[in-house]
């Protein structure tokens, strides 16, 4: 009897020590991001600074994180990392909760372009905020400093003669009607009318006569760089493909057109299902930190918002990403663009 009673002793122990242990897995903060957003080293200071545990889940699409988010009405994921252009989507569909700015001293030592969030398009809804920006890239201009002189201020300079058979285009046909509507200095490049619409397309139409070729990610416009007389390229994925053209020796630089060059940001959002709202509020805190800002930065190349990067200088005009009218159309002006002789 006294054994028995010893051995049911240390089983209750033992299932004491497993709760426990269990438990302290389901607080940890549940944390859903592309790579790159929550290195290893940052989850650990992270953890280090506050006692709160992290897992983390990376994801590579847009799509990925809505069905993650949607599937589970909000509830697998604590906090999680969004687009401007995406943030809306969430909030309509009751998938986010609103942000206490009380509780992010660190927001407050942002840049000055991202300090007032009311003035940041898409992250707030109803004078509540659900998104805190946290890093971005532009979309903008890279030239062979070799190749064109003087120094190109705007896109404008796709379509100079002078460089017919020398640029290299991005495969996107939304993004193609957004900039090229910027270089045509219209207002909205992500509404326009049926006039816009076709002014564009004819500017498009113009500029194929210059584009050696169209690519559609940033290995294929490095080989084709490495391979031909490349002089300009439209960089859809910005200070990465210059970090990466850079490394193999290119001569290059990088604008943002004067006009205002397209760009993306991501932002710290807290879910509808979050378990801990300070302990996701600690979090995007502690992401803010100039610590983690630079050293994302100089690990991705990507702009972050604490810490000035070769992303945007303070007078750049940056326009953020946002939906357009009519992808669809877009897509099918862009393919008869692409077909016309």
């Amino acid at each position: 009897m006294l054994l028995k009673r010893l051995l049911l002793g240390i089983a209750g122990v033992g299932l004491g020590i497993g709760l426990m242990a269990s438990s302290a897995l389901a607080a940890n903060l549940r944390v859903l991001a592309w790579d790159g957003y929550a290195d290893a080293d940052w989850v650990k200071d992270f953890t280090a600074e506050t006692g709160i545990g992290v897992d983390v889940v990376f994801i590579g699409s847009d799509d990925e994180i809505w069905a993650k988010i949607k599937g589970s009405e909000g509830q697998d994921f604590d906090v999680f990392a969004v687009n401007t252009a995406q943030l809306q989507r969430y909030i309509k569909a009751d998938l986010v909760t609103p942000i206490d700015l009380s509780k992010l001293p660190n927001q407050k030592d942002t840049l000055p372009r991202f300090r007032d969030i009311t003035k940041v398009s898409g992250d707030t809804k109803d004078g509540k905020v659900y998104g805190i920006p946290f890093c971005f890239d532009s979309i903008g201009l890279i030239y062979d400093t070799d190749k064109v002189k003087p120094a190109p201020t705007s896109m404008s300079v796709l379509w100079d003669p002078a460089y017919k058979g020398k640029v290299l285009a991005y495969d996107n046909g939304e993004h193609n009607f957004s900039f090229t509507a910027l270089t045509l200095g219209y207002k909205d490049p992500f509404n326009l009318s049926a006039e816009q619409m076709a002014a564009v397309k004819a500017k498009l139409v113009e500029l194929k006569g210059n584009v050696l070729s169209f690519y559609t990610t940033a290995d294929e416009a490095q080989q084709i760089y490495q391979n031909n007389y490349v002089a300009l390229i439209w960089a859809n994925y910005g200070q990465q493909q210059v970090k990466a053209l850079q490394k193999i020796g290119a001569h290059v630089a990088y604008i943002n057109p004067s006009e205002g060059a397209l760009a993306w940001l991501d932002n710290w959002v807290i879910s509808k299902g979050v378990r801990d709202k300070d302990a996701a509020e600690k979090w995007i805190d502690f992401m803010l930190s100039k610590k983690v800002s630079g050293a994302l930065s100089e690990r991705t190349g990507f702009g972050n918002t604490v810490v000035e990067s070769s992303s945007a200088g303070g007078n750049d005009k940056l326009v953020w990403l946002n939906n357009v009218e009519d992808p669809t159309k877009r897509s099918d002006l862009w393919n008869e663009i692409k077909a016309a002789p």
